[in-house]
């Protein structure tokens, strides 16, 4: 049997609701690790049989579970830190915003 990587990102904590749905179901699957350790993270990954397709894995977490947490599925690698680094660049303040910041910071108040 070989098996297929899946990262899987969202907006909010999900690893253990989506753990228990796929133990549920008949889809054979390794739960994976990111290496991170903050319950602030919003991804995880997995090794699926590579017989299984990803409509299966989505059937099996449910449409109600995806859509409560935005999930977002990659099948490689490069795809999931490209998703990554856009979420990051996202939060980033730009210098516009940032100076506009600071002249409402220091402006007084009448």
């Amino acid at each position: 049997m070989g098996w297929m990587t899946v990262y899987i990102t969202g907006k909010s904590d999900f690893r253990e609701e989506v753990l228990k749905k796929l133990e549920s179901s008949d889809v054979d699957f390794m739960p994976g690790s990111t290496g991170a350790s903050s319950d602030m993270d919003t991804h995880d990954l997995f090794w699926l049989d590579e017989k299984v397709d990803l409509r299966t894995v989505k059937g099996a977490i449910g449409g109600k579970l995806i859509w409560k947490y935005r999930l977002n599925f990659f099948t490689s690698l490069e795809a999931f830190i490209e998703s990554q680094k856009n979420k990051k660049k996202e939060h980033e303040v730009t210098a516009e915003e940032d100076e506009l910041l600071f002249r409402i910071q220091t402006a007084e108040h009448p």
